[in-house]
């Protein structure tokens, strides 16, 4: 997820409110450090801060991009070397082990299950089979007596 880059309803209506108080008067001051100056000072020093805050995220957008790539490349190489390790070495060697490869025997990761075959008696139906099933809460496995 990036972060995207934002505007400011506070500073467009802000910029709105300064020439409409500007009309007034160029020097308008409402007491209480109120004035033309310090909200036009204030109104500039936000925009600033957003603009830098966009050119961060852009940056940081950049940066995200980069190290996704670089970590690509690096997988890439890390293969090619395991590879190479493999070639000259072959896969059942020790030096294949070393290098972080694994053996195919002790690789099991593929073995497949096989459901197990339940018999049906001649003297027993299919359906008293199933009235024995015991199950385990997740399947039904058939009994046999």
């Amino acid at each position: 997820m990036s972060l995207r880059t934002r505007g400011s309803a506070a500073v467009d209506k802000a910029q709105l409110r300064l020439a409409l108080l500007k009309s007034i008067d160029e020097n308008l001051d409402l007491g209480h450090g109120l004035t033309i100056e310090a909200y036009n000072h204030l109104v500039n020093i936000t925009r600033a801060t957003l603009e830098a805050h966009n050119t961060l995220v852009s940056n940081l957008e950049e940066s995200r991009k980069t190290v996704t790539q670089m970590d690509k490349t690096l997988s890439e190489m890390s293969e090619r070397m395991l590879s190479g390790v493999a070639t000259i070495y072959g896969r059942n060697s020790i030096e294949y082990s070393k290098a972080g490869g694994s053996n195919g025997k002790r690789n099991k990761k593929y073995s497949s299950k096989v459901a197990p075959v339940v018999a049906v008696l001649p003297t027993q139906s299919a359906q008293a089979t199933i009235a024995n099933a015991s199950t385990n809460g997740k399947s039904t496995t058939p009994l046999l007596q």
